[in-house]
């Protein structure tokens, strides 16, 4: 199955400090920990961008009520699944998704930014969100140039985050124990 393509680019330098480039953006919740990391490091450690959880597939389409229908493709872990939600919107219908696939998430906090300061990512977005599965919590980001798509890939982006074992030894950012060390 094919992701979806990333349309963002990077800074130009990996080594570069990401809170020297995006620093004011960033939530106040992550602006300590971002400081000292370059641009690399904080992408390993907050984009979740591989995991159990892939995007195949997304499209929207218009429904009654003002609602609209999502159809996506999921892999999850060795097993592909293909499910349709009827939302006001799309996180309210990927996170209705990912929780008949039984992986049951909560968004606990979404900030997002547009980029257009930025001169390699002008017209993208930056997402942010803190996610919670079972009482763990982690936050994950995510940058496309279209809105939507950066607020799905962060929201899969914090499910890969929190399901993922090689997490299991390293502590939150909010003190609580990673899901896989509770396992």
């Amino acid at each position: 199955m094919n992701a979806l393509p990333c349309t963002s680019s990077a800074p130009s330098s990996a080594s570069e400090s990401f809170a020297s480039r995006f620093g004011g953006i960033l939530p106040p919740e992550l602006t300590a920990s971002a400081q000292a990391m370059t641009w690399s490091e904080f992408r390993a450690e907050f984009s979740g961008a591989s995991g159990p959880i892939r995007l195949g597939s997304w499209q929207e389409s218009d429904a009654r009520g003002g609602r609209k229908t999502f159809d996506a493709t999921f892999g999850i872990g060795d097993s592909i699944h293909s499910t349709t939600a009827t939302s006001f919107g799309p996180i309210d219908a990927l996170t209705s998704m990912l929780y008949d696939a039984g992986i049951h998430i909560e968004i606990t906090a979404f900030h997002q930014q547009p980029l257009g300061l930025h001169e390699l990512l002008h017209g993208s977005t930056a997402t942010f969100v803190q996610c919670d599965i079972d009482g763990r919590r982690e936050w994950a980001m995510a940058i496309d140039a279209s809105s939507v798509e950066s607020s799905i890939r962060a929201v899969i982006g914090a499910a890969n985050l929190l399901l993922d074992r090689r997490r299991a030894a390293r502590p939150s950012l909010d003190g609580s124990t990673p899901l896989s060390a509770a396992r």
